[in-house]
């Protein structure tokens, strides 16, 4: 979800649209933190449907583009070059819909993507506590995407740019690197680095990109150790609902109905 950089200043014209929530766009602070670490300049203010309208476009845009790459890549085996293998079949989006499937078997990545989703909030909270640069880019993100949202609006901004990214990230960029990397794992990594570095930019850093790229590789690992987008997709959406929940649990000026 991190594809539309937010307007610098009030004066530009028109202002480019908010940065669409993401998996990693989304953290909780305390109370304390949040008050502390706001920025002297913070970031201009979205409406609600400005950050919506950001939301769905890029969501649509992910979506179809790894859909499209997903389709290319299995319909053109024997015509692209020999490194493009099909990833639909190297990585499943939705492996439940690939037999053989079970019920046994969706509750078994359900809960990997419980785990990782777990060890993901788990983990921001951490930092937030710990690393103030880190806690100064989520507040600025935050605070614009967030505060103008509804209720029923985190779920959509928890869903929607985690399904499509994943789609994307680890959809398309993870099996297409295996080849030059020679490791799956190898490939998780660097598609974790380069899903990492997207996150610059809207109020967030370098420490903000460096988490990105570790938690990115822990949706990738995911996707790979249950061969599974989906899996990845739960975790990032879970994450993204928990983070943001927390975040606007603990902020002052947040009035969510």
């Amino acid at each position: 979800m991190d594809a539309i950089v937010a307007p610098e200043a009030e004066a530009e014209a028109p202002p480019a649209s908010p940065p669409p929530p993401s998996g990693e766009g989304v953290s909780p602070a305390s109370p304390s933190s949040t008050r502390s670490t706001a920025p002297s300049q913070p970031l201009p203010v979205a409406t609600r449907d400005d950050v919506l309208d950001s939301c769905y476009g890029t969501t649509f845009w992910l979506l179809a583009f790894g859909v499209v790459a997903r389709e290319g890549a299995h319909f053109g085996q024997g015509k692209l070059p020999a490194f493009v293998s099909d990833w639909t079949a190297d990585l499943p989006l939705i492996a439940a819909l690939h037999p053989p499937s079970s019920p046994e078997l969706v509750a078994a990545h359900a809960g990997v993507a419980l785990g990782v989703a777990a060890a993901v909030t788990a983990g921001r909270v951490a930092l937030l506590d710990a690393w103030p640069e880190f806690r100064e880019a989520t507040n600025r993100s935050n605070a614009q995407v967030l505060r103008p949202l509804r209720r029923g609006d985190v779920v959509t901004v928890a869903l929607l740019p985690a399904v499509a990214e994943e789609t994307v990230f680890r959809g398309v960029l993870l099996p297409a690197l295996v080849p030059a990397i020679g490791s799956a794992y190898g490939a998780v990594a660097a598609s974790g680095a380069v899903f990492g570095a997207l996150h610059v930019g809207g109020g967030r850093n370098a420490a903000f990109a460096a988490w990105a790229s570790l938690v990115g590789a822990a949706y990738g690992a995911a996707a790979v150790a249950t061969g599974d987008v989906a899996t990845a997709m739960l975790a990032h959406a879970l994450a993204n609902y928990a983070s943001a929940t927390l975040w606007l649990r603990d902020d002052a000026e947040a009035s969510i109905v």
